[in-house]
């Protein structure tokens, strides 16, 4: 067997595991959130640390952070295109802009650790920091906008970004590897022990968060095809363009192929957005990803 496939199987498996467990009614919907909050302060900010201090810092690791603009910019014109010729309801549009624009890189994240290990990771946590600043602060302005038009206030937007403890963990790994600061041993231990149920967790909560609901869906498929397959080329037309490490090329393109965002359906339902084609895209995107993902890493190898 390959060795990736044979690494990343056991991945794939808690995502269905996921799936296993809220058909069975062991676990709801609201514990796969529950879960996701836990990676999210907990384990995901000392996997950040600990990839960060493990890794080789380049000058062409430093721009990645500023990549991501670069295919939600150009899925953005794509949308408006689509729209132009299919239009569709202030609220739907809406839900079709944060879907394609929003890249789901904590879904890709278990792929780069099984794959890469600690020096593909940071790199994908650095691209995942500029994808969280954009989709915070341009791609929550673009849903209020299509929602109910409350005013976004700049000081939550920065408190929402600031707030961000993977952010933290990445700024303070990097410091101490910048600086050579020497950290102790139980210390380490600790963000070692806490980094380690990251992968299988955030799969598991993916597999209680899928719910698939059939509405629209050749628009869906559509939307899904601007967001993983056009973010496919761009990300593969970044690596011509702008010199990078061999390492930081693959964790782009993969970076920039990834499914659907979680936060569509956040802010769908903080704006009024449309929920049910909400769901559609996300759900059908990370069925589709669960293979296509895989397949774009075994490829880029």
């Amino acid at each position: 067997m390959n060795p990736f496939i044979a690494k990343i199987l056991p991945i794939i498996a808690f995502f269905f595991l996921g799936i296993f467990f809220k058909y069975l009614k062991i676990f709801s919907l609201n514990d796969g959130h529950f879960l996701l909050k836990l990676v999210f302060y907990l384990f995901l900010p000392a996997l950040a640390f600990i990839s960060m201090i493990e890794t080789d810092i380049s000058s062409s690791f430093m721009i990645i952070p500023f990549l991501p603009i670069i295919p939600i910019a150009i899925n953005f014109i794509f949308v408006t295109i689509f729209l132009r010729f299919f239009p569709q309801p202030k609220i739907t549009a809406g839900v079709i802009y944060c879907a394609a624009l929003i890249m789901n890189t904590g879904f890709t994240l278990p792929f780069f650790e099984a794959a890469y290990s600690m020096e593909g990771f940071s790199r994908a946590i650095m691209f995942d920091i500029g994808n969280s600043f954009i989709i915070y602060t341009v791609i929550y302005f673009i849903a209020v906008k299509h929602g109910n038009n409350q005013k976004i206030s700049k000081s939550q937007i920065l408190k929402k970004f600031l707030y961000m403890p993977p952010l933290w963990g990445l700024l303070i790994g990097l410091i101490v590897n910048l600086q050579n600061i020497k950290v102790s041993q139980p210390f380490l231990d600790f963000f070692e022990y806490a980094s380690k149920p990251t992968i299988p967790v955030i799969m598991l909560a993916l597999g209680l968060l899928f719910h698939p609901r059939l509405q629209n869906l050749p628009k869906a498929l559509i939307i899904i095809a601007i967001r993983m397959i056009g973010g496919l080329l761009t990300g593969y037309a970044i690596t011509l363009i702008i010199p990078l490490d061999a390492l930081s090329q693959k964790i782009i393109i993969a970076s920039c192929a990834a499914p659907v965002g979680y936060n569509t359906l956040v802010f769908a339902a903080l704006e009024n957005l449309d929920e049910q084609f909400g769901a559609t895209i996300v759900s059908t995107s990370i069925l589709i990803g669960i293979i296509y993902i895989p397949l774009i890493f075994l490829l880029i190898n």
